[in-house]
This record gives structure tokens, sequence and C-alpha cells, in this order.
């Protein structure tokens, strides 16, 4: 069977003692503290990335809500262009329309004071044409009350007629 020594036994306990102390002081005291910080820093990583994260999709929101409202406004801007053109528009027509109004209330006037000078012309012309042709051929065939009786008549058949 076995025999066991029981200084070996001892001994033996010794010897795993000891060297559990070694090992522990130096392979698992230094590799429990590097993986104790490892973990830390994986914690803080872990940390830093969702913080960025966090950052990352609040930029995101407000990069969205920045470029909403920049349509929002674009879209505004253009509806003002729009409305002042549009009054603009009707403005320049309205002031076409007066301006051209008043020309051709101008040139009515001018047209109807350029008639009544060429009729009055006209008449003045007729008249003493008239006058000369009548005197002639009346001078000799009328006298001095018939020419004037018929002057008078003409002259006023030459006012129905330029009326």
């Amino acid at each position: 069977m076995l025999d066991l020594n029981p200084q070996e036994f001892v001994i033996t306990i010794i010897n795993l003692i000891v060297l559990y102390i070694l090992l522990r002081v130096l392979f698992f005291k230094p590799v429990s503290n590097f993986l104790e910080q490892r973990r830390e820093k994986v914690h803080a990583d872990l940390d830093n990335a969702r913080r960025d994260r966090e950052e990352a999709q609040r930029l995101l929101e407000e990069h969205r809500q920045l470029v909403a409202d920049n349509k929002a406004e674009a879209a505004k801007i253009i509806d003002q262009a729009v409305r002042q053109a549009e009054g603009r528009k009707d403005e320049i027509i309205a002031e076409a329309s007066q301006e051209a109004q008043a020309l051709l209330q101008r040139a009515k006037t001018e047209i109807a004071q350029e008639r009544a000078k060429v009729l009055q012309e006209l008449r003045a012309d007729i008249s003493g044409l008239s006058v000369a042709i009548v005197e002639k051929t009346l001078a000799r065939t009328l006298t001095p009350q018939d020419q004037q009786a018929f002057f008078d008549a003409v002259l006023k058949e030459m006012d129905s007629y330029a009326n």
C-alpha cells in the first residue's frame, strides 16, 4: 500500500504552501492586477464609446433639425419672394395700364385739338375762297343786300357741315 512518511508529507505541504505564496505574489497578483486594469480600461473604453455614440446621435439629431429648419426657412423665403414678385407684377401692370390710359387720353386730346385747329383753318380758307368766288360772280349780278344775304346763308351752311 501507500506508505506515507509524515516528514515527507509535511515537507510536501510546506513546499505547496511556499509554491502557492510565490505563485500568488509573483504570478497571480500581477496577472490579477493586469486583468483588473484591463477590465477597467475596457469598461472605460466602453463608457467612452457609449458617450461618443450618444454625442454622435445628439449631433445627428441637431443636424437633422437644423436641415429641417433650413428647409422650412428656405421655403418661407421662396414663398415670400413669390408673393413679393406677384405684388410687384400687379403694381407694374397697374402702372403700365395707367400710363397707357394717360397716353391714350393725351393722344385723343391732341387729336381733338388738332382736328379743331384744322377745321378752323379750313373754315377760314373756305370762307375766304368762297367770299372771293362769290364776290367775283355776284358782283356782276347781285346787289349789295343780296350779296350779304347770300354770304350769310353760305356761312350758315358751312357751319352746319363742319359740325
